[in-house]
């Protein structure tokens, strides 16, 4: 029997990053930074208004009634000052005037309005350093903003932008094509008949990689027939970065993907599709190597949960490395509310779901009950050196 480790490593080992190109920052959601992003001007550039108000210059300042000399909106492009017994009217995010050491909201003197007084009057000294954005103090020119390997999300273009960056290098997004094996599938929606069942498969993978920023090009149901599985590969082989293919991994006389894969001939045999089973559980028949042209070939079991496992623990870190990611999940450790039994020498995986004090409720994970699946929040983890956990004991746990 191979181990995880063996296999993952081995993936890890013929999977390439993938090409990295420049994409306007509008564009670059959902792809993987190839490059550091940092700051190409100080945030803020200058000392801001933090709220509507009056900046007040505090040298030999005497409680009174003040003049309002000047206003100052958000957008002002001349440099302003002010000194001794004035005060600006200022908005959000407008530039402080030289020599204002202070600003007092707009709501202590009046209602909001856009009619703003001639003068003010104050009936004591104002508290210095008030409601000012300094310079800065966000992040300085040259800082580092996002570092090379982050997946971008929403908040990640939101700094990005407010740092003068209008573009990034990233890598290519992977375009993948899904390939689903055996006699019994049909579309979901599709009228079933006697023997048959709904593909989950390809829309689980196909969703799976459109949530890491990758693409499913190519979603395709194959009859257990080594003739079709041959020509649809050769058809989507050379257009894409990885084939993912369900069912058939294991060796039964009606598993034409190991059978076609497995056949396959290459000038240099380390890199040809292996077979074999892997000691983890569901999932315990797996392929993977290169075609002849050399595309990663993912061949996965055909149940549900045993594909879904397999995603998480041998697919996804190959895609991350495409992406030049960190490729190995996040892990974390939460309390188990039920004594588990597992079988030892095995990597065994249980759906469960955690709640947000990290207890976890294990669930049936059986590789063919996929409601089930749609119920978990994440995977159970228990190594082969263990054969149970106890009621409160801790085990590993990888959030979807």
């Amino acid at each position: 029997m191979i181990t995880q480790e063996a296999h993952l490593s081995r993936i890890l080992h013929l999977v390439s990053p993938l090409p990295v190109t420049e994409v306007p920052l509008g564009d670059a959601l959902g792809l993987t930074l190839a490059a550091n992003v940092t700051a190409s001007v100080d945030l803020p550039p200058w000392d801001a208004a933090a709220m509507d108000g009056y900046a007040v210059s505090l040298t030999d300042f005497t409680p009174g009634t003040l003049p309002v000399t000047k206003t100052i909106p958000a957008g002002h492009r001349t440099p302003e000052s002010i000194g001794p017994g004035e005060v600006a009217a200022i908005m959000t995010g407008a530039p402080v005037p030289d020599g204002a050491d202070t600003i007092v909201p707009l709501e202590v003197f009046h209602e909001p309005t856009q009619d703003l007084p001639a003068d003010i009057t104050f009936d004591q000294v104002p508290e210095a350093n008030r409601h000012i954005r300094r310079r800065a103090e966000d992040t300085t020119a040259g800082s580092l903003v996002a570092p090379a390997g982050t997946f971008l999300r929403p908040n990640h273009i939101g700094a990005i932008a407010a740092t003068g960056t209008a573009s990034v290098y990233t890598a290519r997004q992977p375009k993948v094509a899904i390939i689903s094996t055996g006699d019994e599938l049909v579309s979901p929606g599709a009228p079933l008949g006697y023997g048959q069942i709904p593909d989950s498969n390809a829309p689980l993978v196909a969703a799976t990689l459109e949530s890491l920023g990758a693409e499913a090009t190519h979603q395709v149901r194959v009859r257990d027939s080594a003739a079709s599985l041959e020509h649809t590969i050769a058809q989507v082989e050379h257009t894409v970065d990885a084939i993912i293919l369900t069912g058939g991994a294991s060796v039964g006389a009606h598993d034409i993907s190991n059978y076609v894969l497995s056949a396959w001939q290459h000038d240099d045999p380390d890199q040809a599709i292996r077979f074999g089973d892997v000691n983890i559980r569901p999932g315990k028949p797996q392929g993977f190597g290169l075609s002849p042209a050399g595309t990663p070939v993912w061949s996965l079991p055909g149940n549900p949960v045993a594909v879904f496992v397999s995603l998480h623990i041998f697919v996804i870190p190959g895609i991350r490395k495409m992406q030049r990611q960190t490729p190995h999940p996040r892990i974390h450790h939460v309390v188990t509310t039920q004594e588990l039994r597992t079988p030892k020498n095995l990597h065994y995986y249980m759906l469960a779901t955690v709640d947000d004090n990290d207890r976890a409720v294990p669930l049936p994970s059986n590789s063919h009950l996929a409601v089930k699946m749609g119920q978990a929040t994440g995977l159970l983890h228990i190594p082969p050196e263990i054969d149970g956990v106890p009621v409160e004991g801790t085990v590993e746990y990888i959030a979807l």
